[in-house]
């Protein structure tokens, strides 16, 4: 259904609501795709996080709006001066859905399990050397190098406590998490994809008006989706077009909720095939975007980029010198022979995750922008498991993009992932898709993570460092940060948007009228 006719639908009258007779109780959070491709909590590294941060809790979490953690299976901590020794005390009458208590050596054998995988984001756990309990309810880490561990113990990925046993089962069946809900059903490519239920003894209780049942229903169309959010069939929608978040401001019994997020869109330079292997035509490709334009044709779906790092993490940094300079570009396209006049023109391909409409649109304009100075960039929309990731890994740099384009943000709530996983060397290709090696760099990203524990000063420094060099070598396109645009149905109350958990709804948070 096309936006035109979503929009004289509205018009006609579609009426907000409670979501109608008999789903009172029930969530029902819109995504437009199916989320789940991994149970497993400990392999888990994609859209399902959507899921099981209902299913799972970690140790704490992270309030983006105080800047602190705050205590979820553990209701406090402490640390030793060097940073290098902490002790979690865990809360008292948890139980896992199996009925099993929380103890301190299910954390352990949770954690050594996740880190034994060197899955998804285990990474976070390299600075840990030793779990010891201390007793059932107390359980002292000890570490390699210091590091901010309440931090690390409310990461995204890779931080969840769940039961382990001997011969592990399927994480779809009941008896593997503490969270507020259990899974009733998962039906891969089904309307109703995911479907939660309450556990009935979650230590969180269940007083008040609290959502008792989730139903996460896959929604291609965004067009149908802002109908659905329209007519009370749904309770949130993110993600939308900015078009149609326009057609539902206002609307009686739907709120649109706006806040800048940690995620940031990057187009990543191909360091190592030529035309981008020379630095003048890197330098030259970075200036020659209008970025403001860019960032006004997203229509409020994005704001101008400060760097690497985005607003409320350690290292943002308000006023750097980012690249934008048309006139440098095209001397630097003449310098490499390239640009109006040259008889060379400069052929780039980009490629994106498909069905993105606000990237589609970039994508466009860059092309108009840079034509006029000699370059051709070629646009791609590629479904990402499938194909734009296969094709950015392909052995042969030749036959890989010149530019990659996708979202980035934090595994967990510090700024080290920008730098580690996008632009520190990798032998094997995962994230850094600008194939870049710089031993300096690699060093201050290995060094960075033991001084936001010890020496917050320094390392914002070390981050400012690290950003002139990724800045002066010309990896990366800055096209914006987010802003998390949320339709939300009237009725639901207490939603806070946590930049921290991109795309999270913590449903037992929430209450209904």
């Amino acid at each position: 259904m096309a936006v035109a006719a979503v929009v004289s639908l509205l018009a006609a009258g579609c009426s907000g609501g409670s979501g109608g007779a008999g789903r009172d109780d029930t969530f029902v959070y819109l995504s437009s795709r199916g989320l789940v491709t991994e149970w497993d909590p400990a392999r888990s590294y994609s859209d399902e996080v959507v899921v099981l941060s209902n299913v799972y809790e970690t140790l704490t979490r992270y309030d983006a709006g105080t800047g602190r953690t705050e205590g979820v299976l553990a209701t406090g901590w402490t640390s030793s001066e060097d940073r290098r020794t902490w002790t979690f005390t865990l809360r008292d009458g948890v139980r896992f859905h199996s009925g099993r208590p929380l103890t301190a050596e299910a954390v352990k054998a949770a954690v050594e399990r996740t880190m034994r995988l060197k899955a998804s984001a285990s990474y976070v756990w390299d600075p840990v050397d030793r779990i010891v309990p201390l007793g059932t309810r107390r359980v002292r880490f000890e570490l390699s190098r210091p590091a901010p561990l309440d931090v690390i113990a409310s990461a995204t990925y890779a931080a969840y406590i769940y039961e382990v046993r001997k011969n592990a089962g399927d994480y779809r069946a009941d008896g593997w998490g503490t969270g507020p809900y259990t899974v009733a059903s998962w039906r891969p490519g089904g309307e109703n994809e995911v479907e939660l239920t309450a556990f009935e003894d979650y230590w969180g209780g269940w007083r008040g008006d609290r959502y008792r049942e989730v139903v996460y229903r896959a929604v291609p169309q965004s067009s149908t989706a802002a109908q659905l959010m329209s007519s009370g069939e749904g309770d949130y929608a993110g993600g939308l077009p900015p078009q149609l978040i326009d057609t539902l401001r206002g609307r009686p019994g739907v709120t649109v909720r706006e806040r800048p997020s940690w995620q940031t869109l990057i187009g990543l330079l191909n360091t190592r095939k030529a035309p981008l292997d020379d630095l003048r035509v890197r330098r030259a490709v970075v200036n020659a975007l209008d970025y403001e334009q860019l960032v006004t044709a997203s229509r409020g779906a994005l704001v101008r980029s400060d760097g690497i790092i985005p607003k409320g993490l350690l290292g943002y940094t308000a006023d750097p010198d980012l690249p934008g300079d048309r006139a440098l570009a095209r001397k630097l396209l003449a310098q490499a022979g390239y640009g109006p006049g040259s008889g060379r023109t400069l052929d780039l391909e980009m490629t994106y995750p498909a069905g993105d409409d606000t990237i589609r649109t970039l994508g466009d304009l860059m092309t108009a922008q840079l034509r006029p100075l000699g370059v051709d960039l070629r646009v791609k929309g590629l479904e990402w498991s499938s194909a734009q990731w296969p094709l950015a890994k392909r052995k042969d740099p030749d036959e890989r993009q010149d530019v990659f384009v996708m979202y980035w943000w934090p595994d967990d709530p510090e700024s080290l992932s920008y730098y580690r996983n996008v632009f520190r060397t990798e032998k094997e290709i995962s994230y850094n898709l600008a194939y870049y090696s710089n031993p300096r760099l690699d060093r201050l990203i290995d060094r960075v993570g033991a001084l936001t524990a010890t020496d917050p000063d320094r390392a914002v420094r070390t981050y400012r460092t690290m950003q002139d060099i990724v800045v002066d070598d010309a990896l990366v396109l800055f096209l914006g940060t987010t802003v998390y645009q949320r339709v939300l149905n009237s009725d639901v109350e207490g939603f806070t948007d946590n930049p921290a958990y991109a795309n999270v709804v913590f449903v037992h948070d929430l209450t209904h009228r």
